[in-house]
């Protein structure tokens, strides 16, 4: 890996931008050159190795989601049942993220619309325009090392090794999925204490270099949680595409177990309508998935050669809010 991409891969890149342009894609052209993300599998045994671009951490760090166009390679054929989770995955290709990319339907079971909106296409070998919760998370990294910008084959899988994820979708084309982010019947998410004290107790670092930022993190992490969320006395950040509320994280009994916790919604979802109007203190019940937290990495390497332990601080984490439960 390196902090640039290759003599070659520039040339193509730069062939790819100017194709774009002649037909008079703008916005695709300057979403194509997005700051790369590269993932070294084989770091450790038990650890890889994510190194991002330092714009691309700045650029990302206060967005809920990520719009992009994207190949449908491959999909499920139904959902997974719900006491898996309910969702629908599928695979593709997108020069928004330039890595293999997963994208994943929320409560897909009664989603009709955009679970055939994705085999049609899928048969048809269309892309979708997709609108989403981008994650960046080490839970299928699989063995192959991943490098933002390389030519990627056609996926032969719904689930290749991946870091990168739009999950839970919010629209393909123009289907909302906003009403998506709700409990899924038969579901049971990861008890707090436990799913939390592993993200807390992670095996991380950083190494800083002078483009981008390696994150050495532990692989195999807990996926889902359900927790009781109080509210900070801190405002609440609004974001065009949704908000950023700060919370201590409760066990379902009502004991602290995290006392600080950036929690991710998505602009007008049932989570994020739920979320508007709770005061410092109050509490919601909810369930959630972790990414990692691009504010807190923008810190660290901004503050890391005048305080040195923060190359070696926990695995910074914010959790996408996914649904409110009222049980």
């Amino acid at each position: 890996m390196g902090s640039a991409p290759s003599a070659g891969r520039r040339r193509a890149l730069a062939t790819t931008i100017a194709a774009l342009s002649m037909m008079g894609c703008g916005w695709l052209t300057r979403q194509a050159t997005i700051a790369y993300i590269s993932v070294n599998s084989h770091f450790s045994k038990d650890a890889i190795e994510i190194e991002i671009h330092r714009s691309f951490v700045e650029e990302y760090k206060d967005r809920v989601g990520i719009v992009a166009t994207v190949s449908v390679d491959k999909a499920m054929v139904s959902p997974v049942i719900g006491s898996i989770d309910g969702d629908l995955h599928f695979a593709g290709r997108s020069p928004q993220v330039a890595l293999p990319l997963v994208v994943e339907i929320a409560n897909a079971s009664v989603q009709d619309s955009a679970v055939a909106e994705v085999h049609t296409a899928e048969v048809a070998g269309r892309s979708l325009h997709v609108a989403g919760v981008w994650r960046i998370w080490p839970e299928h990294p699989g063995s192959a090392e991943e490098e933002q910008g390389k030519p990627l084959e056609k996926m032969d899988t719904y689930s290749p090794d991946h870091v990168f994820e739009i999950h839970p979708v919010t629209r393909i084309g123009d289907i909302s999925l906003l009403g998506s982010f709700t409990p899924v019947r038969g579901f049971t998410p990861g008890d707090a204490r436990r799913t939390l004290d592993i993200y807390e107790h992670a095996h991380f670092s950083l190494r800083v270099k002078p483009k981008s930022v390696s994150l050495v993190v532990e692989t195999g992490l807990y996926n889902d949680v359900e927790f009781i969320m109080q509210a900070a006395d801190e405002p609440q950040q609004i974001v065009s595409d949704g908000r950023f509320v700060v919370a201590s994280a409760l066990d379902v009994g009502g004991k602290p177990v995290v006392t600080r916790l950036r929690m991710v919604f998505a602009k007008g979802t049932p989570p994020e309508l739920a979320v508007r109007g709770l005061r410092p203190g109050a509490r919601l019940h909810v369930f959630g998935i972790p990414r990692v937290d691009l504010v807190e990495i923008s810190r660290r390497v901004k503050g890391y050669e005048s305080d040195p332990s923060l190359l070696t601080r926990p695995l910074p984490y914010e959790i996408i809010i996914l649904g409110v439960t009222t049980k």
